[in-house]
C-alpha cells in the first residue's frame, strides 16, 4: 500500500465512524512515523514522545484514542508490562476492507430481518397477506352517445319530395305533413322520427301498394305506370301483377326508415 492508500483508507473509516480530532491527529502522526521507518511492518514509539509531539494532555486520552483506532481497524499495537514503549503497526487496506464488508453484511442482514419481521406481523394482522384481494377498481361512466339531430321539414319541403311520385302527390304531401306535425313528428310508439324522408318513402310505398299503381316521369314529361316500367304492361297497371323477381326488386329499391 502507498501513502495515499492509507490516507484514503483513513477517510473511509472516518466517514463510517466519525473519528475525533485527537484520533485523527494520532493516526496521521503514526502514519508519518511509519513512513520515516521506511514502512516497516512494526515500529516503536514512546508514550511521552507522542504526548509531547501531539500536545495530548494525559496518557488516558492517548490510550482512548489508540484503542479507538484499533477498534475501527486502522492500527494495531502491543504493550509490554506497563512499558512506555508501544509497538505499533498500520492495518493494510485489504484487511480493513474485509472488516468493513463483514460489518456491512451484518448491518444488511439485520435490516432484512427487521423488514421480514414487519411483513410477518402485517400478514398476521391481515389473513389475506400477500394474496389479499385488490381493492375494487372504480368503473368510469361510459360516455353517452350523442343522439342524431331531429330535422323537422316544412310543408314546402314535403311537397317537393312527394312531387310526381303519386297521382295525387300534392294532397298526399299535405296529408303526410299535417298528420305527423300534429303528432309532434313521432311514430305510433311515441318515438321521434329521425328521418322524415324515410317515413315519407314508406308513406308513398303504402299508397302505391294500396292503389296498385305508381307513376314516374317519362322523357316527355308524361307519367308512366310502374307496372309498365317493370314489364307488367299497360293492360294491367297493377304492380301486384309483376313477376315475383321484379316485384321483389321494386320493394328492395325503396328505402324504408323510421
Amino acid at each position: 500500500m502507498t501513502y495515499i492508500d492509507y490516507i484514503k483508507n483513513f477517510w473511509l473509516q472516518h466517514n463510517a465512524y466519525s473519528l475525533t480530532v485527537t484520533e485523527t491527529a494520532l493516526y496521521f502522526y503514526l502514519l508519518e512515523t511509519n513512513n520515516l521507518c521506511k514502512w516497516a511492518n512494526t515500529f516503536n514509539r514512546n508514550n511521552s514522545k507522542v504526548l509531547a509531539d501531539l500536545g495530548i494532555a494525559s496518557l488516558k486520552t492517548l490510550s482512548a484514542a489508540r484503542n479507538r483506532l484499533k477498534q475501527v481497524g486502522l492500527i494495531d499495537f502491543k504493550t509490554k508490562n506497563g512499558s512506555p514503549v508501544v509497538t505499533y503497526s498500520l492495518v493494510k487496506f485489504t484487511e480493513v476492507r474485509a472488516q468493513v464488508d463483514t460489518e456491512v453484511r451484518a448491518q444488511v442482514r439485520a435490516q432484512v430481518d427487521t423488514e421480514l419481521n414487519k411483513t410477518k406481523t402485517k400478514n398476521n394482522n391481515n389473513p389475506g397477506g400477500l394474496f389479499a384481494p385488490a381493492p375494487a377498481r372504480e368503473e368510469k361512466p361510459k360516455p353517452s352517445r350523442k343522439k342524431p339531430e331531429i330535422i323537422i321539414p316544412t310543408l314546402e319541403e314535403v311537397k317537393n319530395y312527394f312531387s310526381g311520385k303519386l297521382p295525387d302527390w300534392e294532397m298526399q304531401a299535405e296529408t303526410f305533413f299535417y298528420h305527423f306535425d300534429s303528432l309532434g313528428w313521432k311514430n305510433a310508439n311515441g318515438a321521434r322520427i329521425e328521418r322524415w324522408d324515410s317515413r315519407a318513402n314508406l308513406w308513398i310505398t303504402e299508397k302505391i301498394m294500396q292503389n296498385g299503381n305508381r307513376t314516374s316521369k317519362s322523357n316527355d314529361g308524361g307519367n308512366i305506370p310502374v307496372a309498365n316500367r317493370y314489364g307488367g304492361g299497360e293492360a294491367s297497371g297493377n304492380i301486384l301483377d309483376l313477376p315475383p323477381d321484379e316485384f321483389e326488386e321494386l320493394v328492395n329499391s325503396i328505402p324504408i326508415g323510421q
